[in-house]
């Protein structure tokens, strides 16, 4: 195919897109969003309360979610019990059709009746007419109010007066402190501690060579799990890739740098900016790792193909050796490990490692946020539930934390149960919750309105993160993690880390980028469908040289779908994201 007629298919596609949100009906008022509901449409009784009456399914569609349906389980009984709600998740990740649900559902004028998104989404469908005023109901929602100083943020964003998004992962800790996974930073390097011990858990110099030869090492000894099913040193998925290959990408946080804007990466404080399409660095040379472990067969090759529930599954089974999150595959620091039962992964640090993690933000974390669908038939129901999302029993009830059941208070303190250590997969919830598989009815919403870290009077004022108890720290040790312990001269990576000047804390401020003009967003598009298809090329070339030519014929064409305006574009972005850190920095 010409590269006339590629750039032609990419634009109609592009188009098309964005006539998604353009092509919405408008909305009733004359400045962008819905207002409030008719009073007819509302399920208030006479004496203003919210009534319960009528069971309410509410659409949430959630790209952060990795679950698709009506919510069950245990959790779903409390929605019905507690607010005569079901909660059907629309999650765009677990579809696998990328943008083209969202595209759908937003031309149609409904994207959804709860929609949780990037926030410069959701600027997108303010402006479209697609959400509703959330101020009106703000004065009932104490909860919700307490994260004034979040959604203040997306008001400006917006350029409005009232509240049409509520930003999620709020915080009040300190955002010069690393917001990890418990004791665990949020990326890293986990390896299967098994395989680990197995190779005589050796000290590793450096990320490009040595734990390379580590992962290899560990397949040979290792190569298949306790089913016979093959081991690979790396898998990967490409569920959630964006512009490029993620499972490469990532790797640039170990050497302390966060993502930017598009292609920029930066260090924590701006005083470095690289791209991932730099002649040789850190992303091009990850690729070409990968590209050789797949052509010696240490690569899954299912790798481009599988979805995140296929590698979970994988990880879960001890088929994958590195992971870059605790939550692919069940770490030894987790509270409901088993060594005995289960396959376990913990960080294995290189010398050179330099780990870039983000901090606590009471702007909120990841860039998402909440909003209502201006077509909700019951916006102050709605409002209800977010607001009890956002307080202190919904944050437990979300995390899986219910008294009595996974923990209870000794002595004004909160110390998990047997049942709550349990991590086993045949988990039944309690007749009382409705019984049924734990795990599969815990929470599926995937991203929460307030982060689980801050304190929670209800658990005696210490944090919402029963990885961070000091029962738990104290007493829920397993034989693995104690190995860790012992190696490590700590019980915590984040503090081994921090002890050894690996870690660099990239500053919670309130900055978010604006939403793309449309010539920008058309030519982003454009370029990394180009660049993620390049990748998983170049992972699996047959040759060197293969890979070069794979990756030198898409640097050339990438110039004539608009790199150096979207790059120029998104250094502007990038030089106003270092002037916010440099700001909270002081």
């Amino acid at each position: 195919m010409t590269k006339k007629i590629l750039a032609c298919l990419l634009a109609l596609v592009l188009l098309l897109s964005l006539a998604a949100c353009s092509s919405a009906p408008a909305p009733a008022t004359d400045a962008p969003g819905a207002s409030a509901p008719a009073a007819e449409e509302t399920a208030q009784t006479e004496t203003g309360e919210v009534s319960h009456d009528e069971l309410y399914t509410i659409e949430m569609f959630n790209t952060y979610a990795n679950y698709m349906g009506v919510q069950g389980g245990w959790f779903g009984k409390i929605l019905k019990d507690k607010f005569n709600i079901e909660l059907n998740i629309i999650a765009p990740q677990v579809a696998g059709t990328g943008d083209t649900l969202y595209q759908t559902r937003s031309a149609a004028g409904n994207l959804g009746d709860i929609i949780i998104q990037p926030k410069a989404r959701m600027v997108d469908c303010y402006q479209a007419g697609l959400l509703a005023n959330m101020s009106p109901y703000l004065e009932d929602c104490a909860n919700l109010q307490k994260l004034s100083v979040a959604y203040d943020s997306m008001k400006e964003l917006m350029g409005t007066e009232d509240v049409y998004a509520i930003p999620g992962r709020v915080s009040n800790a300190s955002p010069t402190k690393a917001a990890g996974r418990g004791v665990n930073p949020e990326q890293g390097i986990f390896l299967r501690w098994d395989a680990y011990m197995s190779v005589g858990e050796p000290e590793v110099e450096t990320l490009e060579e040595d734990l390379v030869a580590l992962l290899y090492k560990m397949q040979d000894e290792n190569p298949t799990n306790k089913n016979g099913d093959k081991v690979y040193a790396f898998s990967a998925f490409p569920d959630w890739d964006g512009n490029t290959v993620r499972a490469a990408r990532e790797m640039l946080y170990l050497y302390g740098y966060g993502n930017a804007q598009g292609y920029y990466w930066m260090t924590y404080d701006g005083s470095d900016v690289v791209s991932l399409l730099d002649e040789g660095g850190i992303y091009y040379r990850w690729l070409k790792i990968f590209n050789k472990a797949y052509r010696d067969g240490y690569f899954d090759p299912d790798s481009s193909t599988q979805t995140w529930d296929m590698i979970a599954s994988k990880a879960k089974d001890g088929r994958v050796l590195f992971s870059w999150w605790t939550f692919l595959g069940t770490n030894i620091h987790s509270t409901s490990f088993d060594p005995e039962t289960q396959y376990g992964y913990g960080w294995v640090t290189t010398k050179d490692t330099l780990l870039s993690n983000v901090g606590y933000n009471r702007y909120g974390l990841e860039g998402n946020a909440y909003a209502m669908g201006k077509n909700a038939k019951y916006p102050e129901r709605i409002m209800e539930f977010l607001d009890w999302l956002a307080s202190e029993e919904g944050i437990l009830y979300f995390n899986a934390l219910v008294e009595g059941v996974t923990y209870e208070m000794v002595d004004g303190q909160p110390v998990l149960t047997e049942f709550g250590l349990d991590g086993s997969d045949d988990k039944v919830a309690p007749e009382s919750m409705g019984g049924g598989d734990w795990s599969d009815g815990s929470c599926q919403i995937n991203y929460p309105l307030v982060h689980v870290d801050d304190n929670i009077s209800l658990l005696g004022g210490v944090t919402g993160n029963s990885a961070l108890w000091e029962s738990t720290l104290t007493n829920q040790k397993n034989a693995y993690s104690i190995q860790w312990e012992e190696l490590n001269g700590t019980y915590s990576p984040l503090e081994y880390l921090a002890d050894h000047d690996q870690l660099v804390v990239v500053p919670g401020t309130d900055y978010s980028a604006p939403a793309d003009p449309s010539d920008i967003q058309t030519m982003r598009a454009q370029l990394q469908e180009i660049t993620k298809a390049a990748g998983w090329q170049m992972i699996y070339a047959a040759s060197d040289e293969k890979f070069e030519s794979i990756w030198t014929e898409m640097k050339a064409q990438l110039p004539d779908f608009g790199l150096d305006e979207v790059n120029a574009y998104d250094m502007e972005i990038v030089d106003a994201m270092i002037a916010a850190r440099q700001e909270a920095l002081k």
